[in-house]
């Protein structure tokens, strides 16, 4: 799971739904939450999401899908799932592609990438208070 820590820019929220916009260094990301969120702009938050849930490319993608550039440290081959490390403001991050699609965009370490995650895939960690 890759965690990232921002800062909520943003709320719209109905009944059952909520966007919400985070900040992380000079990127705006949004969250897509099953729930109406009542957190006050401000607030620091925790964003989780799975290593399958990104979308890797060299090339920036104009999209309405949360997009950042990060820089490849680690590759690591499997036969049907490969890992990619890379880091993004100083933090690391890992994709899970499959072998077949990685392996057409040619990527080395050291270079430039831009990542994808859909809004809908990202969730807020919240702490828990015991049962």
């Amino acid at each position: 799971m890759n965690t990232l820590n921002a800062t909520i820019t943003a709320i719209k929220a109905s009944d059952h739904l909520s966007i919400l916009s985070v900040d992380i260094g000079e990127n705006r990301f949004h969250l897509l939450l099953a729930e109406a969120s009542h957190e006050p702009i401000g607030t620091s938050v925790t964003l989780a999401f799975k290593e399958t849930e990104i979308t890797l490319s060299k090339h920036p993608l104009i999209t309405t899908a949360n997009c950042a550039k990060g820089i490849v440290q680690k590759i690591s081959y499997g036969t049907i799932l490969s890992q990619v490390t890379f880091t993004y403001h100083e933090m690391t991050l890992n994709a899970l592609v499959p072998t077949l699609t990685f392996e057409t965009l040619s990527m080395d370490v050291g270079d430039t990438i831009y990542w994808i995650v859909q809004p809908s895939e990202i969730s807020l960690l919240r702490e828990t208070h015991g049962i």
